[in-house]
């Protein structure tokens, strides 16, 4: 197990702060063995012309020279850490921890803004009510392929919130993390493709309050949790038995088992 490195700008005593009419914004980003695309992402944080933005930088151990790349950058990322994690949730995990944003954001290493100005349309002289929770907006596949982010009660149903179709205020990981249970305690199973259904589907059963804005926030590679293996259907299926019961999931543990062979058969053929 490689020792725990950190820094980044925080480490010299560069704190930003929350400003009225700027909220800060935690950018997190978790990469293991993926130097090039990491320098890019880096590079697309810095463009975006809203300033008062932070970027947080958690690698998994890599040994690719991710490492260089993070030293080299040490003045262009706010925070960094590099060790070994048992999966991308618990990196995620590690990136909220080290985050001092007003709304916390994940940005893939595959994946862009939509444009230099996401940030600055969305957070500018703009007042969010205190009790939002979530902001949700859309996403575009590489292959222009449009997601539209929807919460309610499709939520039963699978995941409609794309990773980077949310900006979660920072109190929603005063209560939740990933891999928590609805009492707030740590989960009895550790999901390694499904946290973040998870996570959107415990705010959902809260009724967490959101704004839907009807924007177009990022371009995106595909996710783990977009794949399609059997793995990530199955967690689906366990989340929803976790959190509302066997007798109330297994009604839309039907659909899950439809959407796995429809892709599998019909999907993956073409």
């Amino acid at each position: 197990m490689n020792k725990k490195l950190t820094g980044g700008r925080k480490r010299g005593g560069c704190i930003k702060k929350f400003k009225p009419d700027s909220p800060l914004i935690s950018i997190i980003t978790v990469v293991h063995n993926e130097k090039n695309k990491l320098q890019e992402v880096i590079k697309e944080v810095r463009s975006q012309t809203y300033l008062n933005k932070e970027h947080i930088i958690i690698d998994g151990g890599s040994d690719d020279g991710t490492l260089d790349i993070l030293r080299k950058n040490d003045g262009n990322i706010d925070y960094w850490m590099s060790e070994t994690d048992t999966g991308i949730y618990d990196a995620m995990n590690k990136g909220i921890e080290a985050a001092d944003g007003e709304w916390f954001y994940f940005l893939g290493v595959d994946d862009v803004f939509y444009n230099r100005d996401t940030l600055k349309l969305i957070f500018k002289d703009r007042a969010i009510p205190i009790d939002i929770a979530m902001l949700l907006g859309n996403v575009i596949y590489g292959d222009e392929r449009l997601f539209k982010s929807r919460f309610g009660k499709s939520m039963y149903f699978k995941n409609t919130i794309h990773h980077q179709g949310v900006f979660y205020r920072h109190n929603v990981f005063e209560q939740f993390r990933y891999g928590a249970s609805t009492s707030g305690n740590q989960s009895t199973k550790h999901y390694r493709i499904s946290g973040d259904y998870q996570l959107n589907f415990l705010l959902f059963l809260q009724r967490a309050k959101h704004i839907y804005m009807n924007k177009i926030i990022a371009k995106c590679g595909s996710g783990i949790s977009m794949q399609g293996n059997l793995s990530g259907y199955i967690e689906e299926i366990f989340i929803r038995h976790e959190h509302i019961g066997f007798f109330k999931a297994i009604f839309f543990d039907t659909f899950t088992f439809l959407r796995y062979f429809y892709k599998k058969i019909f999907v993956s053929s073409q």
